[in-house]
């Protein structure tokens, strides 16, 4: 078990590696409020869909139990054309132009203006989608409940990431239970979750609920999920105007999106499969693999 947890951790420092922070603070140094909010407008929801995937994996949750997995989520969400521009306001200007967003091209794009000024807008960083892994815990069962906990803090230097710090806490309790003569096993879950990127440069906050269905047709389990997500999302950088630097915060709306999950459970003896698809603020997908009873 400790050399599965250390792999689990090597893996997730591999693929841990998502956009540049200190490409992404440069970038948005060059751009005020309104801009910046255009230049990350992507990012809440793939980052939405990608966090509150894989969370719970069955309905079926025990009275009375004990249950421990230990494994690795590795979430991801896909970036389309319409992501990957955006159309910056600029006092002033009667031009207008397709300019990069977070995730488009990395060529910056020139807009002229009054008296042959010509502003330049950063390019992105040229990703097709967002990816993550991610240490997850499942811990029960007590009165039919489960805690679920995920976590992962890493620091890999300022020509990657920065830091990424993700931190999740939730539970799962039975439906089931009550109603024993169900054909399927049923429960309601929820989970709470933190992201931040680089010292304070992207910070959300998440709340996923659900009623996860499943059955089990031996050792394999299909599964379906219906539930929501509440995201919020914010941004704290330095702004460069000629000689004068200012910190800049941009608060995104929060948004509340439907999540809707299919899947399917590999329950073995000690190894635990999933893999699933997942409807949300955008389409994406997740496997996973734990060790555990």
């Amino acid at each position: 078990m400790i050399r599965f947890v250390g792999f689990l951790v090597l893996l997730t420092l591999f693929m841990g590696a998502v956009p540049a922070s200190a490409q992404l603070s440069a970038n948005l140094g060059a751009l005020e409020g309104d801009n910046a909010r255009g230049y990350l407008s992507p990012l809440p929801n793939a980052l939405s869909s990608t966090m509150n995937s894989a969370v719970f994996r069955t309905g079926d949750v025990p009275k009375m139990k004990p249950r421990l997995t230990v494994g690795v989520e590795l979430m991801g969400a896909l970036f389309g054309d319409k992501d990957r521009t955006y159309t910056p306001v600029i006092p002033g200007y009667a031009n207008t132009v397709a300019a990069p967003t977070v995730v488009g091209s990395t060529e910056s794009v020139a807009l002229p203006g009054p008296g042959g000024f010509v502003l330049y807008h950063p390019g992105g960083l040229d990703i097709g989608e967002f990816l993550i892994a991610v240490p997850q815990v499942t811990v029960g069962s007590v009165f039919g409940t489960q805690a679920v906990g995920r976590w992962i803090s890493v620091d890999l230097g300022d020509s990657d990431l920065g830091k990424l710090e993700l931190l999740g806490l939730g539970a799962q309790h039975s439906i089931s239970q009550y109603f024993p003569r169900l054909p399927v096993a049923l429960a309601l879950g929820v989970f709470y979750q933190t992201l931040k990127i680089g010292d304070g440069l992207l910070d959300t906050k998440s709340t996923h609920v659900d009623v996860t269905g499943s059955r089990k047709f031996s050792f394999l389990q299909p599964y379906a999920a219906v539930g929501f997500d509440s995201f919020k999302m914010s941004a704290r950088y330095d702004y460069t105007a000629g000689e004068s630097d200012e910190t800049i915060s941009v608060d995104f709306d929060r948004k509340t999106n439907a999540h809707l999950t299919i899947g399917v459970l590999a329950d073995l003896p000690v190894v635990k499969f999933h893999a699933e698809l997942n409807a949300a603020a955008t389409t994406g997908a997740a496997v996973g693999l734990a060790l555990g009873f």
